[in-house]
This record gives C-alpha cells, structure tokens and sequence, in this order.
C-alpha cells in the first residue's frame, strides 16, 4: 500500500456512471481509494452532475450533518450527533394577558359587594364609602382584563359586573340615606324588651298588650310651663292605642314653643346648648309654654343600639315618675359631655350614671324604667305617628315635619340658624303677644 500523503501514478480510470445513468463530464478526477482522514489537506473536489431545477423550498432550520466525520485532535474520526433546535411553536399559541389581572377584578368585585352588604346591615357610611372605591376599581381592572383578553375570561366579566353592580347601589343606598336624613324617615330599630315584633300604633284602637303611654305626655311630648322652674303640666295616661291630644293652645294668653328634638341630633344639642337657658326664662315668666316632643328616626346611626329611642324613653321615664327633674333630663341629654357622637351610644348605666351626674339624683322608679327599657316601644311608635301626620297649631296648613331640630313659634316654623341665639331671641321676640 502507498504512503497516504502521496498521490498515485498510473493510468486513469474509465468514466463512471452517475445516479442518472449519464457519462460523467470530463474533469480533473481521483481514484477512489480507502476511505481515509488526511490531516490539514482538503479533500478533493469531484464534479456534481447537472441537476434539474429545485422546487422553490422555505427556509428551514439547518440540521446538522450526522453523516459527516468530525475532525479530532488526535487524527481520529468521531461521530458526534448534534441536538436538533426547540421548534419555534412547541410551546403553543402566543400566550394572552396575565391571569392575574381577571382574578383580581372578580376578587375585588366580590369584596366590593360584600362590604356593601355589610354597610346596609350596618347602616355604616364608612363601609359604603369604601364599596363604591372598590366597585370603581373593580370595573378598571375589569376592562383592562377585557381588553388584554386575560384569562379566565369569566373572570374579568365578573368583575366588571359586580364592581359596576356594586356602584349602582352605592349610588342608590346614599340617595336612600339622603331622602330619609331630610324628611324623617328612619329604619326599623331592632326590637326593644317589652316590645312584639311586627305591631303597629293604630290610633283609636284599644291594644293594651303593646303599648304603655307615659303620664304627663298626652300631646305626645312634655308640655313644660311656669312660673318658676319649668315643670311639666300634668296629664293621665292615654289609653295603649289612642293617638295624641295636640295642646289646646291660647295664645291671646300664653306664647306657645314647639320642639322636635332626636337626642342623637347634634343641631338639636347647639340649639339646647345656645337657648336652653332664654327657654328656662320664658317659662320662668309664666307668659310661655315650651312643648318637647322627643324622636328616635337616628336610631339608624348607633350601630343596633337604638340609642335615640332609649334616650326618649328615659325622657319619657322622668315625665312619668320624676316630673320635676324631667326639664333636667331634656337638658342633660342635649349637653356635650353627654350626646354621643359616632357609634352605639351610652348603654343604659351610663345613661342612668350621665343623667345623675347632670340632672341630679335618679329615683328607684326611673331607674328601673330606664333599665327596663318601658317607653322605647311607646318612644318607637311616637316618632312613626309624627312623621304620618302634620305639626299641630301652625299658621300655615299641612306643615310636615322634615328634620330636626323643628321649632315652631306661635304657629310659625323658626328657619334661621340654630346655633344663633341673638336671631332666635329675635324670632320670638318678633312674635311674642
């Protein structure tokens, strides 16, 4: 055998046919020999038959050549198969938006509208505040998932529903709020002891069962009235059922005043604080008669404890057994060391303890009306039969009451501020006999 790295000598080869069965074109041909690795010398370059035209082809990922050897440093062939490349599209479509944008927007709906549930069980402004904020961005995150096409698309959609769900009735449940704060209106306190689930004050009807009136309250308020410090006029107990007898008023004698008051009303305690003591000097005079009728519509805002009912049942206690302090007690409830300001309100001890500190000492027989709770349910049913009905002895027809505190002066309705006691000195003053 010849050395490798020489080239042979003799005569040269007969043509050899192609695939094609066609003579090979003359060119510069090698014998083939043995198969074999020259180091650092290129390998001969042999003529490729003519071809037929290629159909046009697209461009795909060069694989590489299994079939060729790769050279090693040590002159020894190696067959080294290569990994082919990830196809492009193993993994599927492009992917949409992020999941978690449609998550969120449902999450945030559904809490949206939980926290608006919890505010209309609560009657809390700060809940409903904070579910029309969530409802806001539970719409945007909704859209956006929308228009990212997030998926679960059910997600997104239901975010979207329940956030704008939930703005509608925010919107509703203040517009409620704002109707029933300006004319009276008030939600159903939860039931007090001693009172039945479900019953009415029908006026002109005998129900002994359920309702129990308070002496000295037959026009539905006290009637206070000089000369020297104000007292209640006294008056026996309406029968249970009976509707109120307004006060048969004289005024080519006595100037008559008109009160409405809640006791959870913070105007109503800046008028008492301002003209509590010109009222204490009217009736002192013996020349005016100054009739408080005491309301619970605000029940609404102590969180269950139906604070204002329980406030005009105490009131309606110190009428009942302990008339001489009753002035005391109206004054006590209005002053600021005592009218809550957010939340449940004095439970009855603290009420009892704020009223013997303010108004002086509570007997026995208050005490356990208070306790007892004994006028909430004839407090509840006064304030319905006001709101159904229209003020008594007006000048003008028909007027309804629309809020309080509500002062009507010789017939006429004080509308000036009640926190100006130079103007509503001026008011009486204007209409005084």
């Amino acid at each position: 055998m010849e050395p490798m790295n020489e080239q042979p000598t003799g005569p040269q080869q007969p043509e050899q046919p192609t695939p094609t069965g066609q003579p090979a074109p003359q060119a510069h041909t090698q014998p083939a020999y043995e198969q074999s690795v020259v180091p650092e010398q290129a390998a001969p370059a042999y003529a490729q038959p003519e071809q037929a035209p290629q159909q046009p082809q697209y461009a795909q990922p060069q694989a590489p050549a299994y079939d060729q050897p790769q050279p090693a440093p040590n002159g020894v062939p190696q067959w080294i198969p290569a990994t082919p490349p990830a196809h492009p599209y193993a993994g599927g479509a492009p992917k949409p938006g992020a999941k978690w944008i449609a998550i969120t927007a449902m999450a945030v709906g559904l809490v949206a509208l939980l926290t608006l549930l919890v505010s209309v069980f609560y009657f809390s402004t700060a809940f409903s505040v904070a579910a029309g904020v969530l409802g806001i961005a539970a719409v945007a995150l909704g859209v956006v998932a929308m228009v990212k096409r997030s998926r679960p698309f059910g997600a997104g959609i239901t975010g979207l529903a329940t956030g704008a769900l939930t703005i509608v009735a925010t919107c509703a449940l203040f517009s409620v709020v704002a109707f029933n704060g300006t004319f009276g209106g008030a939600p159903d306190a939860p039931a007090a002891p001693g009172s039945t689930e479900g019953e009415t004050w029908t006026p002109d009807t005998e129900q002994e069962s359920l309702l129990t009136w308070p002496a000295n309250m037959q026009t539905g308020g006290v009637l206070f009235a000089g000369p020297g410090d104000p007292r209640p006029i006294e008056s026996e107990p309406l029968k249970a059922g009976a509707a109120p007898t307004p006060n048969q008023v004289d005024r080519a004698a006595k100037n008559d005043i008109l009160i409405y008051v809640d006791y959870r009303c913070p105007h109503c305690g800046i008028f008492e604080q301002q003209n509590g003591d010109y009222l204490a000097e009217l009736m002192a005079a013996g020349d005016t008669t100054v009739e408080i009728v005491p309301l619970s519509f605000m029940d609404r805002n102590s969180e269950g404890s139906y604070y204002s009912s329980r406030a005009a049942g105490a009131v309606a206690c110190y009428a009942d057994a302990q008339p001489e302090s009753a002035w005391a007690a109206h004054r006590a409830l209005l002053s600021a060391g005592v009218q809550p300001g957010a939340g449940p309100g004095l439970s009855n001890e603290q009420l009892l303890a704020a009223l013997e500190e303010e108004a002086g000492p509570v007997s026995s027989a208050v005490r356990d009306c208070v306790t007892n709770e004994a006028f909430v349910p004839f407090a509840q049913a006064l304030n319905e039969w006001v709101f159904q009905n229209p003020v008594p002895n007006t000048l003008d027809a028909n007027v309804r009451l629309e809020g309080t505190p509500t002062i009507v002066v010789n017939g006429v309705v004080y509308s000036g501020d009640a926190a100006d006691p130079a103007a509503f000195k001026a008011f009486v003053e204007g209409l005084a006999l």
